[in-house]
């Protein structure tokens, strides 16, 4: 199974040839390192909620293929719809099998904001590899070996995502969430946190603009 990250939240996992993508959001294609022809067209796209950084439906219909599959919550199909893009509902505590991928949905609150949050779907792939869009309101996952976890972001504090991390306990850490900071304040907080992180025998790994990083076993 090898993982990419493909700027801020979006994350390709690619398994036995098969490939599932999470949000691309407008905030990886803005700066123009990326667009969303780069992006290897996926067999399975997930969707987390609507904000733009993670549903942007003009990068959605260049990467989707005929037979991709689009799974999301109801209030994402809603907007789907409206664009011509099927979709697959999946709710909060309901598990499906698309290729080789087993995808369970959680209902996880997205941060607080100033503003109203909107729904936000977290999702465990496999069993072990859980990525909570805007979230760090995630329950006790045993068995964690990736946890895609925001590090910065209106909504949270470095001390909170630390906190989160140490908790759940995962093999692997992979930040996300992070595409509007600026490299140099990157550096500090990837510093800080991969420090707690190791202390605790948990792996903290920064991938770069499509770098994978490959699982064995």
């Amino acid at each position: 199974m090898i993982i990419k990250k493909f700027l801020h939240s979006c994350i390709l996992i690619e398994s036995n040839d098969k490939r599932l993508l999470i949000d691309p959001g407008e905030f990886s294609f803005v700066e123009g390192k990326l667009k969303p022809e780069d992006i290897p067209k996926p067999d399975v796209l997930l969707l987390t909620h609507e904000h733009a950084d993670h549903y942007f439906p003009e990068a959605i219909r260049k990467i989707v293929k005929p037979n991709t599959k689009v799974v999301t919550h109801e209030r994402i199909a809603e907007l789907l719809s409206k664009e011509h893009i099927p979709s697959v509902t999946l709710s909060a505590g309901y598990s499906l099998t698309l290729e080789t991928f087993t995808i369970e949905a959680l209902d996880l609150p997205h941060g607080a904001l100033p503003i109203p949050e909107p729904k936000n779907s977290g999702y465990l792939i496999n069993k072990a590899i859980l990525h909570p869009g805007d979230s760090l309101a995630i329950p006790e996952t045993r068995g964690l070996e990736i946890l895609f976890l925001p590090i910065a972001a209106p909504w949270l504090t470095l001390r909170e995502t630390i906190e989160a991390g140490l908790r759940l306990k995962p093999k692997t850490i992979i930040p996300i969430h992070d595409a509007f900071m600026k490299d140099f304040m990157l550096e500090r907080l990837y510093a800080m946190a991969e420090k707690k992180f190791s202390a605790a025998g948990i792996a903290f790994k920064q991938l770069a603009l499509g770098e994978e990083l490959l699982l064995t076993g």
